[in-house]
């Protein structure tokens, strides 16, 4: 499935074609597409951790003051840039568009598509 997958992406970005719809080669959930790097595997997992974290603190409805709200502000962007960073990287190193819901396996390390579901929309698109 992977190398299907490769193959497709490698064809249109070989052929030079224009994509309409990024969504179109998307592969369904739980599809492996790559394997991450030691690093990439540390870092993703810091970066769930703080995602966590701050889940939980938004879940706390907490009522912040204005120099605290400005110092979690700036924390989040922080985090958001970071993660971006982060997952264009990964994203770029796979030939994958960024857009697509990669996740990564902090345990064992494989690269798959986390959960959407793009892939109904578009078959209940072409049936109609």
């Amino acid at each position: 499935m992977l190398k299907r997958i490769r193959n497709k992406i490698n064809a249109i970005q070989e052929a030079e074609m224009e994509l309409d719809n990024i969504y179109t080669i998307l592969p369904p959930p739980g599809t492996i597409i790559g394997e991450a790097t030691e690093e990439e595997m540390e870092k993703a997992a810091e970066l769930e951790i703080k995602h966590m974290a701050f889940i939980r603190l938004q879940d706390m409805n907490i009522h912040f003051e204005g120099a605290s709200y400005r110092e979690l502000l700036r924390d989040f962007q922080e985090f958001e840039t970071e993660s971006s960073q982060f997952w264009r990287g990964v994203a770029k190193r796979l030939a994958v568009p960024y857009e697509w819901p990669i996740r990564i396996d902090h345990a064992n390390g494989p690269i798959y598509l986390g959960e959407h579901e793009i892939i109904e929309e578009l078959e209940e698109e072409r049936a109609d």
